[in-house]
């Protein structure tokens, strides 16, 4: 898979339908995949963070995140398009619907995870939704948990417990969930079951979903501060580079 590095994270370069049909096709030869959709807060938690960087050196890594792309543009990366979360799970849901493909919902609040499940199964009634279990759970209860989802052999795994718990959880796991393809989506299941809203698509063609974000939850302000940091980094090594 030919990659871009933006900071030390490996990133894929293929377009959002390029994605979507690459794995796809390695769910249909189930070949085992992890995927994290990354954007620059997620490139800064790996900075100080070993254990997660070594996660996202084997995992598939998305640039979910208009931050990655004009990161790349400055680096001279062939990365041109963003492959959101969100929409890559409902393009993968598609997938599953059109194949039939069996899917389990891991993470998020208990009725989260319930509306969730319910919304994905009346959008793609021809996907089986085999199992879903809530995020509260506690560590000790991590091999039971490991346990159900091998038992229902989903073809896709969705796991909403926010990063990097999320992801390292997966890569910890993964070879007793037997299962092609698992994908750490953060919040999607808030989004897919409407107790949080999108950005309303002038939002998002403007790329400032991450300032909607922060004014309608004005508590994310220290995550937000991974931003500049990010930008900061990058310049300094695009400049570093240059001299």
């Amino acid at each position: 898979m030919k990659v871009a590095n933006i900071l030390g994270v490996p990133f894929s370069t293929r377009g959002f339908s390029e994605t979507v049909d690459e794995l796809a096709a390695r769910i249909d030869r189930g070949q085992q995949t992890q995927v994290v959709t990354a954007n620059p807060e997620i490139v800064m938690i790996a900075q100080g963070n070993p254990d997660f960087q070594s996660v996202l050196d084997q995992a598939y890594v998305v640039p979910d995140g208009i931050g990655i792309v004009y990161a790349a543009k400055w680096l001279n990366l062939p990365i041109y398009e963003r492959v959101t979360g969100v929409e890559l799970l409902a393009a993968l849901m598609q997938k599953a619907d059109e194949k039939q493909w069996k899917v389990y919902l891991l993470g998020a609040a208990p009725d989260v995870n319930r509306l969730a499940a319910e919304k994905l199964a009346q959008r793609y009634p021809h996907a089986q939704i085999v199992g879903r279990r809530d995020g509260y759970f506690r560590a000790e209860e991590d091999e039971i948990v490991a346990a159900d989802i091998a038992i229902h052999k989903p073809d896709v795994l969705f796991v909403a417990m926010g990063a990097p718990r999320q992801d390292i959880w997966i890569a910890k796991h993964r070879h007793q969930l037997n299962t092609s393809l698992v994908m750490g989506v953060g919040g999607s299941f808030d989004v897919l079951a409407g107790t949080v809203k999108r950005a309303p698509s002038i939002w998002q063609k403007l790329h400032m979903e991450w300032l909607y974000r922060l004014l309608k939850q004005p508590s994310r302000w220290k995550r937000q501060l991974a931003i500049p940091r990010f930008v900061g980094t990058v310049l300094l090594t695009k400049w570093g580079k240059r001299s």
